[in-house]
């Protein structure tokens, strides 16, 4: 019984870190992304990947990936290390894209414009972009989140973990099911029962089009 409990234990930190690299890594995402824009155009634009809160999905599950592999990575060479980090990025862009594209029917980013591009899926320059993010994160980041982790493992913060993992499944779903009514309107489907009415009164097509301002659908 002790080792089932210590099993079980181990696993729910193991998620808990995951979880909030994630969860981290979105929210940086999104005010990186709002930065950069601002530096190209002089204006904020909102990149977020759901309704509710800053959560730039993308960036919080290349995070995720960027963190598992760090710890494989610290006594391999820097040109195995940006080669690692960048084929990591680029895998995270595509299957993204490719998830996204086969389940709403849409994109956010189209890279066909980019020299030796993917399906304007990913690039060349973007998996250049990744592997910079990730020499940058090993170097600055990893070994500071790492001992943050390791402190966050206490009763308090694996209730606040559930907690916030509870909010981010209910947001996700809510974020997904507004992106379908989006897309139903679009072909002039009316509401055929009240979830689908909330969702056109809560979430009508200018919302829809401030959070999600880079998505068209296909």
């Amino acid at each position: 019984m002790q080792e089932k409990k210590t099993l079980a234990r181990r696993l729910f930190w193991g998620y808990a870190e995951l979880f909030w690299v994630f969860f981290l890594g979105s929210i940086l995402g999104f005010v990186i992304e709002g930065l950069w824009h601002i530096v190209l155009t002089g204006e904020w634009v909102d990149h977020s990947a759901t309704v509710v809160g800053p959560f730039c999905t993308v960036y919080g599950v290349g995070a995720v990936a960027l963190f598992i592999v760090a710890r494989f990575l610290p006594r391999r060479s820097l040109v195995l290390q940006f080669l690692v980090f960048a084929a990591v990025g680029g895998a995270v862009e595509y299957f993204t894209s490719l998830f996204q594209e086969s389940t709403f029917g849409s994109v956010s980013w189209d890279y066909s414009s980019h020299t030796l591009n993917l399906g304007g899926r990913v690039s060349a320059q973007m998996m250049i972009l990744w592997g910079t993010l990730g020499m940058l994160f090993v170097g600055l980041v990893y070994p500071t989140l790492k001992k943050l982790l390791r402190r966050m493992h206490s009763r308090r913060w694996h209730i606040f973990c559930v907690a916030c993992s509870a909010f981010m499944a209910f947001n996700l779903i809510i974020s997904a099911s507004a992106i379908f009514r989006w897309k139903e309107r679009a072909s002039s489907l009316p509401p055929s029962n009240k979830w689908e009415q909330y969702l056109d009164d809560t979430y009508p097509d200018a919302v829809m089009e401030y959070v999600y301002s880079d998505m068209h659908f296909r």
